[in-house]
């Protein structure tokens, strides 16, 4: 009785407003043969189309048992999730990120560790080791199955370059800045356009942050802050802001978003993007044709020799909720049908994901995120992914900071001090 108290005090804290905004919410469902999975396949996606039609399989397979599903956006899932929890009225299976407050889950009890079932499953071996390593805890505890994962290269559009005389793709900075005043030059509105108001933008000044740090140094910072005592992190932010200066991105980035940088690129306007491979999905066919992938350029006497990018399994997890743990057996015979060889290859081959599962196979019909899978290391280093070490509280303050960096004239000093005051709240 006493855990359960704390569990609802801690979680109370967290989801209080939401509360006061929704109305019932009760995805349970106490019928044994129904398994509930709360998810973001949003109708009308590629991805949710080989859900569903791997859903109905499963159903075939399993007379008398029905998947009820949920859907919900990102941040909305996780809201009524936990309000749903406080219930005790939460969906029995969970697909969503490990990112932000969702990393907290497993600690306040919100959802149940699945270290046994690994095993018990006969699942362990079918997961890459970075996957399993990402979703395991410092307390060694396995948050969810991993399933999903991601790229993040720069794709450049090549013919737009050339029309700018820019004739290949930058990987120093001083090949980028170059480029940059050809592109200024010719009339473009920059070089690179970036969601500089949102996550994309946040994701990007962090990435840019570490030229200099060490990968141990850069995943301390991100999770205890200090930016501004630290003269590496201060030497990558004033790298940032020369770029700024020199007309990298896109006037105005300070106000853009995501979508304006996807859709910049989309139509022809970009020069260049940081594109995660859920953009790459969909880039239309005839930018895609023109489009080479890279990484990040890099500066001399940087920690990395190469150009940067990220990468990481963290996209989407099969998480069970403690409701769960009453249909075992129906979340186990889910699960593994999910990850049987030829259902995980569906993903990839027909909705282009990025699966967290050994054996995945080529996208004929998404060339480019087969692409920036294949990206030899030979040719990109791989910097280190700001979302597994900020603290959940931090994450959506840090990129309102972050913001900040993109307004010109905002020295690196400024910057890095608005940085660190994101985690004091």
């Amino acid at each position: 009785m006493r855990r359960r108290t704390l569990l609802k005090g801690s979680l109370s804290a967290t989801v209080a407003p939401v509360l006061a905004g929704c109305g019932e919410l009760s995805p349970g469902d106490d019928n044994p043969r129904t398994l509930v999975v709360h998810n973001m396949l949003t109708a009308g996606s590629a991805n949710a189309e080989v859900y569903d039609h791997l859903q109905r399989a499963f159903e075939r397979n399993n007379p008398g048992v029905r998947i009820k599903n949920l859907v919900s956006g990102g941040t909305d899932l996780i809201n009524v999730y936990e309000t749903a929890r406080l219930a005790d009225k939460e969906a029995d299976v969970v697909m969503v990120n490990l990112a932000e407050k969702t990393l907290s889950w497993t600690g306040l009890g919100a959802t149940v560790p699945v270290n046994r079932y690994l095993d018990a499953w006969g699942l362990r071996d079918r997961f890459l080791p970075q996957a399993l390593k990402e979703w395991t805890d410092a307390r060694g505890r396995v948050a969810g199955f991993p399933w999903n994962g991601f790229t993040w290269p720069v794709a450049y559009n090549t013919e737009l370059l050339k029309r700018y005389g820019v004739s290949q793709v930058p990987t120093t900075t001083d090949e980028l800045t170059a480029a940059a005043r050809k592109v200024r030059a010719g009339g473009g509105k920059g070089l690179v356009s970036i969601g500089g108001n949102d996550w994309s933008g946040q994701k990007l000044l962090m990435q840019i942050m570490q030229a200099y740090l060490p990968p141990e140094r850069a995943a301390h910072l991100f999770a205890h802050a200090g930016y501004a005592a630290d003269p590496l992190a201060l030497r990558g932010l004033e790298l940032f802001t020369r770029l700024r200066d020199a007309g990298v991105f896109f006037q105005g980035a300070q106000g853009l978003n995501a979508d304006s940088m996807n859709t910049d690129y989309y139509t022809g306007r970009a020069p260049a993007i940081s594109a995660i491979s859920s953009t790459l999905i969909n880039v239309p066919e005839k930018i895609a044709a023109v489009t080479e992938l890279g990484g990040w350029p890099t500066p001399p006497g940087g920690v990395y020799d190469k150009p940067t990018a990220f990468r990481g399994y963290t996209a989407t997890g099969i998480w069970l909720s403690p409701r769960g743990l009453k249909k075992l057996d129906l979340v186990k015979r889910f699960v593994t049908f999910l990850y049987r060889p030829a259902n995980s290859r569906a993903f990839v081959r027909d909705a282009g994901q990025v699966m967290a599962v050994r054996g995945a196979t080529e996208s004929p019909r998404f060339p480019l995120v087969s692409e920036s899978v294949r990206l030899p290391e030979s040719r990109i280093a791989y910097a280190v992914m700001p979302d597994l070490y900020v603290p959940p509280a931090v994450s959506q303050l840090l990129i309102r900071a972050s913001s900040l960096a993109y307004v010109p004239g905002r020295g690196a000093h400024s910057i890095a001090t608005a940085l660190d005051a994101a985690y004091r709240g």
